[in-house]
């Protein structure tokens, strides 16, 4: 299995996805364009993307869902109430995929599992090519138990390290909208990742990125050194961060 994140953070999501003729999309948070010209920055060519899998209805991960499916004939896979959300960002006549529960796209199995967001329902995946799987675990307020086994059995994860409370706490943000993101529907904090990945280290995990990272309310260095100070030195090998402007490396497990 091969994966790039092609955008995270509060502007913008997507992840490319691939293991033999397999090649989703997970999320289509930019525009058309913009996903178009990020894809060929690692010589992916759009039209060989399979289709696209949602993790939830938020503008973020959605925004260009409509055109980039229309322009390139991609099926749309995505929880019942995620796809009855999004219908005024689709154009006429989308090919979209209701699932149930876990499915399977070629060569790729998806398990999903859900995250307590204020978009609901709002899902993580494991997504799974028989050897290695892959966890994209973002926009969540808090981190369960249910959460925690599921991402234990990753080898790879895209985990959510949204904001320094104490940043968040003396930016210039209303009140409202501090009370959101710190909430248990919001976003995950620093210290909640660190104590996160402190919980699930085994050996079976070989990378993680930290994502969806606030330009506001968080640096890069502020993640990495939160997490690191939970996790210890040893996380400093496989640990890394996506800024929102930034493509990754193509990664293979």
């Amino acid at each position: 299995m091969r994966y790039c994140i092609l955008a995270s953070g509060s502007k913008g999501n997507s992840i490319f996805v691939e293991s033999g003729h397999a090649r989703y999309l997970v999320d289509v948070g930019l525009s058309a364009r913009k996903i178009e010209e990020r894809l060929a920055t690692r010589n992916i060519d759009p039209a060989t993307i399979s289709g696209i899998v949602l993790t939830h209805a938020h503008g973020d991960h959605v925004k260009g869902v409509g055109v980039f499916a229309h322009r390139h004939k991609l099926p749309i896979w995505g929880h019942p109430d995620t796809l009855d959300e999004i219908t005024p960002y689709l154009k006429p006549g989308p090919n979209v995929k209701p699932w149930t529960g876990n499915f399977r796209t070629e060569d790729l199995s998806w398990t999903p599992f859900e995250v307590p967001h204020d978009s609901e329902p709002t899902h993580g995946y494991l997504i799974s090519d028989g050897r290695s799987t892959l966890a994209i675990c973002t926009d969540l307020g808090h981190y369960t138990e249910r959460i925690r086994e599921h991402l234990l059995q990753a080898n790879a994860i895209l985990l959510e390290s949204n904001h320094d409370p104490e940043m968040l706490m003396s930016g210039p943000y209303p009140w409202h909208l501090k009370d959101r993101i710190s909430g248990r529907r919001g976003h995950l904090s620093n210290y909640d990742a660190g104590e996160l990945l402190r919980s699930i280290l085994n050996t079976r995990l070989r990378r993680v990125t930290l994502g969806h990272l606030s330009d506001q309310n968080n640096t890069r260095d502020k993640a990495l050194n939160t997490v690191l100070e939970h996790v210890g030195p040893r996380g400093e090998a496989f640990i890394g961060v996506i800024e929102q402007q930034t493509v990754s490396e193509m990664y293979v497990l």
